[in-house]
């Protein structure tokens, strides 16, 4: 297949000039004529355009300038390249020809060489502005896509981090995020020296439930346990989680023990009005939770560890003292 030459217009009124304007240009362009300017402007708008414009100045009804005026105001025209040639030599014409947008100036009588070098010259000019538009766009379809992939990535990035911090059965947040949540909270409670409550919470008879029901429905116990502790924790600043096993964690940032009584047998009743059968505890015939709940100001000679430990102290007491009840310090 040979390869596309490039198109150009050729503007004037004298046959002469076409002729030999064509005769020099043709063995290496494909060639148009226009005899006027309103041959030269439907020409232009042809489908595709000339690459290039030989534009006469001093024509009939409609001359160069006026031509050149109607290209630049029409979307379709206005980076075509338009070289004047022209009788028309001193320098106040070619500045007016140059301010209205030409690339070029060229006086008649031209030199071959000279008119075939200008064109070279201004059709390289003007592939390389196009292949530069082309690059450029694609270099912004590039960004943009990077961007997107950018976007996705960070929201994966988040998801990412959001599974790594949920149970994975019960779908509440997980030791993982509990570990972080009651760190981030002792230095704020510490630094503002708020209070900080955090109650340990363990499912009555548990391994009773699971040998009698099976592991599936145990597992059903613990989603309707999470579940059902994770609605009745309503403010946004307090975490519940699942701790391991059947054992469950609720971290109070600024509550006093008044708030920690209120908060923990709220959700031991709530629990209890969930009404999970259990015929094999020893407690009552449906699930119900112990709990340890501890109360502090927090100093620099405790730390989140020794907060864990004496709830959990407080939960042992709670199972000693008959379970399905909350002791609290």
């Amino acid at each position: 297949m040979s390869e596309k030459r490039d198109a150009i217009l050729i503007v004037d009124d004298e046959r002469f000039n076409l002729t030999v304007l064509k005769d020099l240009l043709d063995p290496f362009y494909d060639i148009i004529v226009a005899k006027n300017g309103e041959q030269a402007l439907k020409r232009s708008f042809a489908n595709p355009p000339p690459e290039l414009i030989l534009l006469d100045i001093m024509m009939p009804e409609m001359d160069g300038y006026q031509v050149m005026q109607r290209l630049k105001n029409d979307a379709v025209t206005r980076d075509i390249p338009v070289i004047f040639i022209t009788a028309m030599g001193d320098a106040a014409n070619e500045e007016k020809g140059l301010s209205l947008g030409a690339v070029d100036y060229i006086t008649k009588p031209f030199s071959p060489a000279v008119v075939l070098a200008r064109v070279r010259t201004h059709l390289g000019l003007r592939h390389s502005l196009h292949n530069e538009r082309l690059l450029n766009n694609q270099l912004v379809s590039l960004n943009e896509d990077l961007a997107s992939k950018n976007s996705q990535l960070v929201e994966l990035n988040k998801r990412l981090k959001d599974l790594a911090s949920v149970d994975g059965l019960t779908g509440i947040p997980n030791r993982r995020r509990f570990d972080e949540f009651l760190l981030q909270e002792w230095k704020r409670a510490l630094r503002d020296q708020t209070p900080l409550s955090l109650i340990l919470m363990d499912i009555d008879f548990f391994k009773p439930f699971n040998d009698n029901y099976g592991h599936a429905e145990g597992d059903d116990c613990l989603k309707k346990v999470a579940q059902t502790l994770s609605a009745a924790v309503t403010r946004e600043s307090d975490l519940l989680a699942r701790y391991g096993g059947e054992e469950f964690v609720c971290v109070l940032p600024e509550t006093d023990i008044c708030g920690l009584n209120r908060v923990g047998n709220h959700l031991r009743d709530a629990i209890i009005a969930r009404n999970i059968v259990h015929a094999h505890s020893k407690v009552a015939p449906h699930v119900t939770i112990s709990m340890g709940g501890v109360a502090i100001i927090p100093d620099r000679t405790g730390s989140p560890e020794n907060l864990i430990q004496s709830a959990d102290k407080f939960l042992y007491k709670a199972k000693e003292q008959g379970r399905n009840r909350l002791i609290v310090e």
